[in-house]
């Protein structure tokens, strides 16, 4: 008995752990993507809603990103700042346009974060996937779930370039998940510059960057190892708890 009572408080502190993080998504407020369709331009409004009766202090980030399915080409964009909701308030964030030929793929994302940075919303619309003939609103369970998405959040050009070799060595990876890797970039005293690569909030690598394309490139194997590693242990602990 107490070792099936122990084999219980295991179970369930695993589960508290790998999925206590997806329940705080968009739990306390209502982030949407509304999109106006002319021609060819999209045209992506921001908005987010607080379900609580207490102010909220967040950020947020509305990214565009676009593909050429032909020549795989890319670019993104991104709009960010602060905002200080009402209780039960909902408001407009941003907004951005967008032209979309009928080879290209894009992705619109909203993600909301808290004082500390956390992810606690997010929303995304799809448009030219391979089988979409109009935009597929991402929803957990019934939606279309996009996957492997490496927000690009550098500054300069020196960022940039990692981030063009950690996504080289990430797509080798061929990761299948629904969580956000992020690459950002800080620039700190001594005009230097700090990246940091993370899976939502958790930390997976940080360092001074150098104009060094080697130094770069390491960095890009060595991230691109410790996220492959991330995964690989959340995959493990998830086939643990369907042992039970």
């Amino acid at each position: 008995m107490e070792s099936l009572t122990f084999r219980t408080v295991c179970i369930f502190f695993l589960f508290h752990v790998l999925f206590g993080y997806s329940q705080n998504i968009n739990k306390d407020i209502k982030p949407k993507i509304e999109i106006e369709e002319s021609e060819n331009t999209l045209s992506a409004t921001g908005t987010v809603e607080n379900l609580k009766s207490e102010f909220r202090n967040i950020s947020f980030k509305l990214t565009v990103f676009k593909k050429n399915k032909l020549n795989s080409n890319r670019s993104d964009n991104a709009q960010d700042g602060r905002v200080t909701l009402e209780p039960i308030q909902k408001v407009f964030l941003s907004k951005t346009q967008v032209n979309i030929g009928k080879n290209d793929q894009i992705i619109i994302l909203l993600l909301i974060y808290d004082e500390d940075n956390a992810i606690i919303g997010k929303d995304r619309v799809v448009f030219g996937g391979e089988d979409e003939t109009k935009v597929t609103v991402s929803k957990p369970k019934d939606g279309l779930e996009m996957i492997g998405i490496v927000s690009n959040e550098t500054k300069t050009k020196l960022g940039s370039d990692f981030y063009d070799l950690f996504y080289s060595e990430f797509s080798k990876l061929n990761i299948k998940s629904q969580k956000i890797i992020l690459v950002q970039e800080e620039l700190t005293l001594g005009r230097t510059t700090k990246i940091t690569v993370k899976v939502d909030s958790d930390v997976i690598e940080e360092f001074i960057a150098r104009p060094d394309e080697d130094f770069l490139k390491y960095m890009a194997e060595t991230s691109g190892a410790k996220i492959f590693k991330y995964f690989k242990n959340i995959e493990k602990q998830a086939k643990f708890i369907t042992q039970y």
